[in-house]
C-alpha cells in the first residue's frame, strides 16, 4: 500500500491516460507549429497553450509512476525529466538548424526525449533494480511532456520555434533556466499536493490545470523582458484559466474532504 493508496488503484482514474498522451503529443505539437501561422498575437497564446496540454499530460504520468510508491521520488523524477527536456528540445532546435530544416525542430525534439527518456529508465529498472513495472513508459511520456512544456512557452517568448529565436531570447537571456524550474514544478506539483489515500484522479489533473496556466500567467509576463509578442494576451488568457481551474481544485478539495475549518492565519511571533 502506497501513500496514494494500491499502486494499480491510485493509477487507475476517470480520464484515460492514453488519451491524456493523445492529447498532449498532438495538441501540444499542432499548437507550437500553429502558432508560426497566426501572427504575433494569437501565436504566442496558442504555443503556451500547447505547453499547459504537455504538463496537464506529464502531471497524470508523474502519478502513475508515482503511485508506486510514497510520493518521495517525484521530485527526483520531475527534475530528471525536465533536464532531459532541455537537452531534447535544444539538441531537436539544433539539429534541424544543422540541416536548415526548421520544421523538423519541434518533433525532433520530442523523439530525442522518447530515446534518452528510455534509456534512464532502462538504467533504472535494469541497473538500479528499481521495481516499478510502468518505469519506461511513464519515463519516457514525463521526458516527452517536459519537452513540448520547455518547447512551447519558448515558442511563446521568441515567436519562433526556431533555433536563432529561441537562442537570442530564451537561452542567452538565461530565461531557459526559469522555463527548467518553472515547467518542473508545474509538472510535479499536482501529486505532490494531492498525493494521500483519498487522491484522486480529476482533482489531481485539476491542480495540474491551474498550475499550468499559472505558468502560461508567468511566461506572459517573461515574454515582455525576452522581446516576445502577444504578452499581454498569454498574460489574460493565462490568468483567467488559472483562476478558473484553481477554483475548480479548491472546490473539489473541499467536496472531497471530511469536514473543513477555517483555522486562522500564522501567529506573528512563534509560540
Amino acid at each position: 500500500m502506497s501513500a496514494g493508496g494500491s499502486a494499480d488503484g491510485a493509477a487507475a482514474g476517470a480520464v484515460s491516460s492514453t488519451m491524456l498522451l493523445a492529447v498532449g503529443i498532438v495538441g501540444g505539437l499542432l499548437c507550437i507549429y500553429l502558432s508560426g501561422f497566426l501572427g504575433n498575437i494569437v501565436g504566442p497564446t496558442l504555443a503556451a497553450i500547447g505547453a499547459v496540454l504537455a504538463i496537464i499530460w506529464g502531471a497524470d504520468a508523474i502519478r502513475r509512476v508515482a503511485s508506486y510508491g510514497l510520493g518521495t521520488g517525484v521530485p527526483s523524477i520531475g527534475y530528471m525529466s525536465l533536464s532531459v527536456g532541455v537537452i531534447a528540445a535544444l539538441s531537436g532546435l539544433a539539429l534541424a538548424a544543422k540541416f536548415d530544416m526548421p520544421i523538423i525542430g519541434p518533433v525532433a525534439g520530442l523523439v530525442i526525449a522518447v530515446i534518452i527518456g528510455a534509456i534512464i529508465a532502462i538504467v533504472a529498472t535494469k541497473i538500479v533494480g528499481m521495481k516499478i513495472p510502468i518505469m519506461l513508459q511513464c519515463t519516457v511520456e514525463i521526458a516527452g511532456a517536459a519537452t513540448l512544456s520547455i518547447l512551447g512557452f519558448a515558442v511563446t517568448i521568441a515567436g519562433s520555434y526556431e533555433m536563432l529565436a529561441i537562442y537570442e531570447n530564451v537561452v542567452a537571456t538565461g530565461l531557459i533556466a526559469v522555463l527548467f524550474i518553472m515547467c518542473t514544478m508545474a509538472i510535479q506539483h499536482p501529486f505532490n499536493a494531492c498525493l494521500g489515500p483519498n487522491e484522486d484522479q480529476l482533482r489531481t489533473l485539476k491542480c495540474a490545470c491551474s498550475t499550468a496556466f499559472l505558468s502560461m500567467t508567468i511566461v506572459g509576463l517573461l515574454s515582455v523582458i525576452g522581446g516576445g509578442l502577444g504578452c499581454a494576451v498569454v498574460f489574460i488568457v493565462g490568468l483567467i484559466g488559472w483562476i478558473v481551474s484553481f477554483r475548480a481544485f479548491v472546490m473539489a478539495s473541499i467536496n472531497d474532504a471530511a469536514s473543513t475549518r477555517w483555522a486562522g492565519l500564522w501567529p506573528k511571533v512563534e509560540q
